[in-house]
């Protein structure tokens, strides 16, 4: 099977690298479904996908920004072609279910669906309802791209005058910012809820940036699969498998540990298989990422009338886990691909230059 792809670059590693995060995230949210306060660590995903971004903006587009040759208006659209489809599917299911629920078991009514659910489509946080903690009620995973479209706005904005001696200090500051975050909340955890969704905008900083500079210092890659697979294997167990779940512990995986695996993961290259294995996992990353939530809420509603077994439970996600990446798969194939391409031609017609998107 391989999937259509809008562009292709040589950090394959890195493809895979992201494609197994997001597998990672799927696999956190299927347990937490049965065990309460599983994979501890596994929202680090997150911050490790705000890493991966720096790297690959840097990669596809600080050039551009800052000799001109893109303006912050083209940089905006592209991003917003990229990332906004998807979500809006995503979160327009979400919103969709949220209906449904208000209709069925009457504890929220359809004004404040509809109000909560316009909030979502704009990408902003919603205090509508006190009595769920999340701020965007919809999607689960919608915080993360609210903070990334800002970041990314700050990048493009900065970007001209981003030398590397500015690049350091920007990273340093927002190093000071994410360990504020610790001490004040007890780990770098936050963005998601309505009451730490202020402290996402520190959250995001130090990563998106950090890997800008890992761009910077990038070496000249080789051939070592093995490493490549290793590096694979250890995020994995890093964000899986924790030595111990204690809060602090976040910043060494975000400040150091991150970082490294990034700087190694760009330096290797694999081999044709392999490459294309880590490229099909990096396009379906994103898409597996939005796309989860609302089937992974309808399947909640199915375990509260439902209860199984041991042996049901695991039928039962990995049932769960199989509609998610199908739905993934359609969703990316017939509705993602076809819609970017559409209206990079149909800029293309009009005399507005479009980039693939990153």
């Amino acid at each position: 099977m391989q999937l259509p792809t809008m562009r292709k670059h040589q950090f394959a590693v890195l493809d895979g690298l992201r494609g197994f995060g997001a597998l990672t995230v799927l696999g956190f949210h299927l347990l937490q479904q049965h065990v309460e306060g599983a994979l501890p660590f596994a929202g680090l995903a997150v911050d490790f996908f705000y890493m991966l971004s720096g790297f690959v903006m840097a990669f596809a587009y600080e050039q551009k920004l800052r000799t001109g040759a893109m303006d912050i208006k083209s940089f905006a659209w592209i991003r917003f072609v990229r990332l906004y489809p998807l979500l809006f599917v995503g979160t327009a299911t979400g919103i969709l279910l949220g209906f449904l629920a208000a209709g069925v078991k009457h504890d929220v009514t359809v004004e404040q669906i509809a109000v909560s659910g316009a909030l979502g489509l704009l990408l902003l946080p919603s205090y509508v309802f006190p009595q769920w903690t999340t701020a965007f009620p919809f999607n689960m995973a919608q915080w993360s791209l609210t903070f990334e479209i800002f970041v990314n706005a700050v990048f493009a904005v900065i970007a001209p005058k981003l030398t590397t001696r500015v690049l350091i200090g920007v990273v340093a500051l927002s190093a000071v910012a994410l360990v504020a975050l610790a001490i004040k909340t007890g780990s770098t955890y936050a963005g998601f809820d309505q009451d730490n969704f202020v402290w996402g905008f520190a959250r995001v900083m130090f990563p998106f940036f950090a890997g800008v500079l890992v761009f910077r210092f990038r070496r000249r890659p080789r051939y070592a699969p093995v490493l490549a697979v290793s590096l694979v294997v250890a995020l994995v167990a890093l964000i899986m498998v924790p030595p111990w779940n204690a809060g602090y512990m976040t910043l060494p995986y975000i400040i150091l540990l991150f970082p490294a695996i990034i700087f190694l993961g760009a330096a290797v290259e694999v081999g044709p298989k392999l490459s294309n294995a880590f490229r099909f996992m990096g396009t379906l990353s994103y898409p597996l990422y939005i796309l989860q939530s609302p089937i992974l809420r309808a399947g909640q509603e199915v375990l509260k009338r439902k209860h199984f077994g041991l042996e049901g439970s695991i039928i039962f996600a990995l049932a769960e886990a199989l509609i998610v990446l199908v739905i993934t798969y359609l969703a990316l194939t017939y509705y993602d691909v076809p819609l970017r391409r559409f209206i990079r031609n149909l800029m293309a017609r009009r005399g507005l230059a479009m980039a693939s998107s990153a």
